[in-house]
Formats: structure tokens, C-alpha cells, sequence
């Protein structure tokens, strides 16, 4: 039987530079960026309790095609209570 850490555990996948990065799959209702072109993101945190991804088509300078923002219980950033694209 796993255990819940084996669970949480799977959710990252440990990139070339040594980095983790969390795995993501795209659900039956597909994905907040499907249809969206994008080359560049760049990310930003506003507060403790949020965190807002910005993508850009054209690089760092592009035009944004779309912003994700993602918003946790606390600035523990364990609970997650929102993740709103405009």
C-alpha cells in the first residue's frame, strides 16, 4: 500500500538541472491553456498567498495570451483554494 508522501511524491518529476517540477495532466475538461500559444512565462508573487504566472507569445517583450493566477489558504501554501486564468 503507498503511503500518502509516495502519493504526494508523484506529483513531481525531477528535471536534468536537479530542479522539481510538479507533473501535470490534462483532465477530462482539458486544460487552462488549451488553444493558447505561448514561448515565454514568467511568474510573479504578488503576496504570500498567491502566486501569478503570466505567458507571452513573442518572448519576454510578446504579446500576454494569458494569466494564471493561483491562490492558497494561507502563506503556508499547503491548501490551495483557487487557480483562475483571464
Amino acid at each position: 500500500m503507498r503511503t500518502l508522501e509516495d502519493k504526494e511524491f508523484q506529483k513531481f518529476e525531477e528535471l536534468a538541472s536537479g530542479e522539481l517540477a510538479v507533473r501535470v495532466t490534462q483532465g477530462e475538461s482539458g486544460s487552462l491553456l488549451e488553444g493558447i500559444t505561448f514561448d515565454y512565462i514568467a511568474a510573479t508573487y504578488p503576496t504570500t498567498s498567491s502566486e501569478v504566472y503570466t505567458y507571452r507569445d513573442g518572448g519576454s517583450g510578446g504579446t500576454v495570451v494569458a494569466t494564471i493566477t493561483v491562490t492558497y489558504s494561507d502563506d503556508t501554501k499547503e491548501q490551495l483554494t483557487s487557480v483562475e486564468r483571464s
